[in-house]
This record gives C-alpha cells, sequence and structure tokens, in this order.
C-alpha cells in the first residue's frame, strides 16, 4: 500500500480480495475487498467508525502513477473490518479511463491503499503498508505476491518463500529486510512486523512506549510452590486465546507527561520520589517509572495511548514468559540488584530496562514499583475464575496490583505474588504498564 505523505492516517491490514467479480470483456468492473483498519496501538477501530479509502492502481512502467484511483467515502467499520465494492466510489481517471481499461490493458497491476484523515481517527494514526499485486491470466484475475524486485532495493516481494528475505513494501526502496526502523514515521521500515513504538528499535522513541507482542497461550496460574497466601491458590489452568501486546517497560515519567500535555491525563500527586525531591518533570528522571498514581490515572493514561490495562491474567502470563512453573519471570532464585530492583537494594526507583528481559522482552515485571492491572480484587476468584481469557470480577473494592517494588523483599516478586489497595490510592511505589489487542 502507498501512503499518503502529509496525513494523519491509521494502520491498514489487507485482508483479501475477494472472488465475487463482474466482468466484462474479461476484464473486472468490480472487486469485492475487504481490509482491517486499526489505530497505533493496534487496536481495531471502534464500531461506526466512517472513513474515506481512496483505491490506487498503478504498475512499475508507470513510475508511480497511477492508472486509475476510485475514492470510497464513508465506508463503515465493523470490528475493525470495512468491506467494499472497488469501482462503486467516485472514479478519478489516470493514465486509463475506467478499472476494466486497467485490466484490460495491463497484465500486472499493483493495488495501494491510501485513507484519508477523518475526524473519527485519532491525529497520532498511523499506516502500516503493504501493496497487493493482481495479475490477469486468461481472463481471470488472480491475487498474488510477485516475485520481481521492483524497487531495486535487493530484496523482492517473496525470495523461495523465505518470509526472512521477504520486502514488506517492493515500492519503496528505503524499506526492507535489515533497514533502519525509524521511529514514529508510521512505516514497518524494517520489515520486521513492527512499527515505531512498538518495534524494539525504538526504545523511547514513542511518546506512547513500545511493545512486545505476547502470543496466546495456556498456562498454570497461581503458585506452585504453596509459599505465598491463599489468595493465590488454587493453581488452575488459564488460556489467553488471542495474541496480544504489552508495554516493554513500565511507563516513565516522560511518556506520562505526554499524555498530561494532551489533556488526557492529570499529574501524578506528588513530583517527588522516595529520595528525590524533584523527579517527575525533571529530565533526569524521564526514563524512570512514573509514580504517584492511581488506577484511574493509569487507565486514563492507556486510554489516550490507545491501549488499555491487562487483565490480571495477561500480566501473570506474559510475566512467566514462557517459561513454566517458575518462581519469578527469570527462574527460581533472585539476587537483589543483579536480577531486578527490591529489598532497598537501591532505595528508589531505577530507569527503566537497567535489568534484564523475560523471555517475552519484558523489563520489570517483577520489582521497581508495582503495576495496576484491571481487576477487581477477590481472594477467592482463582476458585470461580473461567479458563479462558479471565476477565476478573465482575465489582470490588480493591484492585489487583502485580510485580513487587524497589522496597520490598523477594517474595513479592514472584510472579504468582497478588496484592489489592484502593483504586484511587497512590503510592512512591506503585505505577503501571499497559497491554493492546
Amino acid at each position: 500500500m502507498r501512503a499518503k505523505i502529509g496525513m494523519a492516517l491509521v494502520g491498514v491490514f489487507v485482508m483479501a480480495v475477494v472472488v465475487g467479480i463482474a466482468w466484462a470483456q474479461s476484464a473486472p468492473q468490480l472487486i469485492n475487498y475487504q481490509g482491517r483498519l486499526t489505530n497505533s496501538a493496534g487496536q481495531p477501530l471502534a464500531d461506526g467508525s466512517t472513513v474515506d479509502l481512496t483505491f490506487a492502481f498503478y504498475g512499475v512502467e508507470t513510475g508511480g502513477t497511477a492508472y486509475l484511483t476510485v475514492l470510497q467515502e464513508d465506508v463503515a467499520v465493523t470490528g475493525g473490518l470495512y468491506n467494499v465494492l472497488i469501482g462503486s466510489g467516485t472514479v478519478t481517471p489516470g493514465t486509463e479511463p475506467s478499472l476494466s481499461a486497467v485490466f484490460q490493458n495491463h497484465q500486472d497491476v499493483w493495488m495501494g491503499v491510501e485513507v484519508e484523515s477523518d475526524g473519527e481517527m485519532s491525529p497520532r494514526s498511523r499506516i502500516a503498508s503493504v501493496p497487493y499485486a493482481l495479475k490477469v491470466e486468461g481472463g481471470w484475475l488472480t491475487a498474488f505476491y510477485n516475485k520481481s524486485d521492483y524497487d531495486g532495493d535487493g530484496y523482492s516481494k517473496v525470495v523461495d518463500g523465505a518470509t526472512a528475505t521477504t520486502d514488506c513494501n517492493d515500492v519503496d526502496a528505503s524499506i526492507n529486510p535489515g533497514a533502519a526502523e525509524v521511529c514514529d514515521d508510521g512505516f514497518d521500515n524494517d520489515c520486521d512486523g513492527k512499527i515505531d513504538g512498538d518495534d524494539p528499535d525504538c526504545q523511547g522513541g514513542s511518546t506512547v512506549g513500545p511493545m512486545a507482542l505476547i502470543p496466546s497461550g495456556c498456562f498454570n496460574m497461581g503458585d506452585a510452590f504453596s509459599e505465598g497466601s491463599s489468595d493465590e491458590l488454587p493453581v488452575h489452568n488459564v488460556c489467553i486465546t488471542s495474541d496480544f501486546y504489552m508495554d516493554v517497560h513500565e511507563v516513565t515519567n516522560s511518556e506520562y507527561a505526554a499524555c498530561v500535555s494532551g489533556g488526557g491525563c492529570t499529574a501524578p500527586g506528588y513530583s517527588s520520589s522516595y529520595s528525590r525531591g524533584s523527579y517527575y518533570g525533571n529530565p533526569t528522571y524521564d526514563n524512570f517509572p512514573v509514580i504517584w498514581v492511581d488506577w484511574n490515572q493509569a487507565t486514563a493514561y492507556c486510554a489516550w495511548a490507545g491501549k488499555r490495562l491487562p487483565t490480571e491474567a495477561e500480566w501473570e502470563y506474559a510475566a512467566r514468559g514462557g517459561l513454566s512453573g517458575k518462581r519469578y519471570p527469570w527462574g527460581d532464585t533472585a539476587t537483589a540488584c543483579v536480577d531486578a530492583n527490591y529489598d532497598w537494594c537501591i532505595g528508589d526507583t531505577s530507569e527503566v530496562e537497567s535489568y534484564p528481559a523475560n523471555g517475552y522482552g519484558l523489563y520489570d515485571v517483577g520489582g521497581n514499583v508495582y503495576e495496576w492491572v484491571n481487576d477487581w480484587y477477590q481472594s477467592d476468584y482463582y476458585s470461580t475464575s473461567p479458563t479462558n481469557d479471565p476477565p476478573g470480577p465482575a465489582s470490588g473494592t480493591y484492585r489487583v496490583l502485580r510485580g513487587g517494588g524497589w522496597h520490598i523483599t523477594s517474595g513479592t516478586l514472584r510472579v504468582a505474588n497478588r496484592y489489592n489497595l484502593s483504586p484511587t490510592a497512590q503510592s512512591v511505589f506503585i505505577g503501571f504498564r499497559c497491554a493492546g489487542d
């Protein structure tokens, strides 16, 4: 897909060019096309959203000039998906007068989708670009991945099925496997499937923080060592049925300050930390976790960033990092100021990513600051929790926190450990991180 430069755009992911085409003189009049639209956090646009979509048909011999463009205005989005008949909108001729003529006169055609900046979209939105190739063979339209290196960057659309060398944008020579990721430009420059702040190469390069993909799967939730509180029992099987994203690190002072400046958040209760009179708002500590925020403030930030707080089950699953039956995110033993910041080894918060990441690339899921999660707290919830995607109790008095903090012993760093406080509580040892779908 080709991006329209200088416009606020949302993510576009090709779903299919669907069979079901009206023909005239062996060429298509209408193409039934479906795509998925997401915001910059990878979440589907809300039902009822509408977008303007421009479908451009072009090829290498035109030098990037479209044969024809078809504008589809006010396309409805349901569940993040749209479905349109290309050709039924407003047509702007290029070098050809009609969609039919494009396929009559050209064997290989690229189709790109441009997304207009409607008011319903966030101005922070971006686009993920992947051209889709179409070919006319024997009077039939066939969708395929083209094997030619159209943009001359040394990478083809498909090279013997080897995805590691697949060019995710074969009409832009600056986008290919191994290229440098350019933070906050809206493109997957290095073709690794991660864009801007979600890409590890953009640590700190986005005001909403990098995220890691957490694959779906099942795990045993709870205290397998029977060394914690009764609310960590019984150990029970839980399945997270869909992939999701988790912030690589705890939300930092600078990331939270961007939300405050943008009007989406209120300032932390205090600007100091335990040992630092000037903390929040001090550039020295921009990359340290924000503290003195309650559950409501954490929820507001995640919403502003196009994300959400993780469920308690998602948090524990992600914190385990793919390890089964271990005590901590990294194994069964812990050493202060080596594995994590805890037990007063520093006496205050530490900069995020100061200690090794777990198996999913998450930092500080043990130690540094406690993290709010979405769930209400219920001491016996594990006895009634559903197996698939437990949402937590429907109501309660306290909210759950996870992960332990800089001020406390290793027992609270256990991935099974649960803590709870009033959702209005603020503390020098409480922060949060967000999740995304």
